[in-house]
C-alpha cells in the first residue's frame, strides 16, 4: 500500500491530482472503496463516480489498474 486519501469532497475535486501522485511514489493499482461505487454501507453511491473513474483513468493511463471496490 503506498498511500490512503479521499477524493477530495464533492464531486472528487482532488482525486485526479491525488491518484497521479500515489503513482508518482510507486502504486501500480488505484482501488476505488465501495461507498463511491456501490453506496456501501451507506445505501448511496457517489453520484459523480463514473465521471471521477474515468477522469482517473485518462490521468493515470492504461498500464495502471483500477479496481472500482474494495470490499
Amino acid at each position: 500500500m503506498i498511500g490512503f486519501v479521499s477524493c477530495g469532497g464533492c464531486p472528487g475535486k482532488r482525486v485526479v491530482a491525488r491518484a497521479k501522485l500515489m503513482i508518482d511514489r510507486g502504486a501500480e493499482v488505484i482501488t476505488f472503496a465501495s461507498c463511491m461505487s456501490k453506496g456501501n454501507p451507506i445505501g448511496f453511491p457517489c453520484p459523480h463516480f463514473e465521471t471521477i473513474k474515468a477522469a482517473v483513468a485518462k490521468k493515470v493511463g492504461p498500464e495502471v489498474q483500477l479496481i472500482t471496490w474494495t470490499h
